[in-house]
């Protein structure tokens, strides 16, 4: 599988709420940043993050606009749509960039702002 190839399937599993199936992409010591936030480490630290934005959220189905791979690098531009319970559905501009090494996640950046996730969706971060 490529570098392209993993962070696809990554984004597909996690579309789908199917976290052991994306945790297979996940290195063990994976760097997650999403950028407004701290800085979260190890693949048990990207798990809970995304067991928790899925819960505060409801759903997180990741649409790619664009995505390039150079060596091991894929980046990504993407709209990540949101349904929380009590809010409205809103799709939240995201760009990303991924280090895969040995068919894993090694590295994962996502860059969006944050005002706009508020007024999209009523919830504050």
């Amino acid at each position: 599988m490529t570098p392209s190839e993993t962070v696809t399937a990554f984004c597909d599993a996690v579309s789908r709420s199917a976290l052991d199936e994306a945790m297979v992409f996940i290195a063990d010591d994976c760097a997650y940043h999403n950028i407004p936030m701290p800085l979260v480490e190890g693949a048990a630290g990207v798990r809970a993050t995304l067991a928790g934005f899925i819960q505060l959220l409801g759903s997180l189905r990741i649409e790619t606009l664009r995505q390039i791979a150079v060596g091991e690098w894929v980046m990504n531009e993407r709209l990540d749509h949101f349904d929380p319970p009590g809010g409205k559905p809103y799709g939240l501009p995201v760009a990303g960039s991924f280090r895969v090494q040995d068919g894993r996640i090694t590295v994962w950046n996502d860059y969006f702002d944050v005002r706009q996730f508020s007024a999209g969706t009523g919830i504050n971060l």
